[in-house]
Order: C-alpha cells, then structure tokens, then sequence
C-alpha cells in the first residue's frame, strides 16, 4: 500500500488490490495530488482505476473535473470505477448528471 499525503485535507492511500481509497476533502487545493496520483497510475501501464469514495468526505466541481478526466483517461471497459459513494456524493453525481456516465458501484 502506497500512501500520498502532501496535503493533510485530503489522503491518497493507493492499495495493493488495485483500488485507490479517498478520504478526508477533494477540492481546489486538493484536486491536483488526486489527478498526479492517477496520472502515476496511467503512466505504469494501468488501464483501469477503482476509486473507493466511502470516506471522502467533500467534493466540490474541481474533484468532479477529476473524476470526468479520469474517466476519459482510462481507457477499459469500466476502466474508471467510483466506489462506496455516500448519499451526499450519489446526489452530487445525480445533480451533475455524472451519475450517468460513472459505473457506481
């Protein structure tokens, strides 16, 4: 398990099982550790990343420029996966209309 933590709001915990867990605030300030993070993760040779969201706690529309680049950056089938949302963050989604086009699980 890798631990990314330059910003104290927000924790990167990428874990072995392939799944990258968030917790704590993805915003303005945070945002950009969150996409060097994935940008890490393309640049290895993965074609596919599974965010676990169950703890995050804030997202405003900069983590959601993260989450749409993502999407269009992994290139597999289900190549971008949103895991655990809270209530708050499916109504984000819904709201955006991003709940459409995300593989929620």
């Amino acid at each position: 398990m890798t631990s990314v933590d330059p910003d104290p709001a927000l924790h990167i915990d990428e874990r072995s099982d392939g799944i990258v867990h968030l917790s704590g605030e993805l915003d303005m300030a945070t945002a950009p550790q969150l996409r060097a993070a994935l940008q890490r993760l393309l640049d290895a040779g993965a074609s596919r990343v599974v965010l676990d969201v169950a703890d995050l706690s804030f997202c405003d529309s900069t983590g959601l420029t993260v989450f749409v680049w993502a999407h269009q950056s992994f290139p597999a089938e289900n190549g971008f996966i949103l895991q655990n949302p809270t209530e708050r963050m499916r109504l984000l989604l819904r709201t955006t209309q991003l709940e459409q086009e995300f593989d929620i699980r």
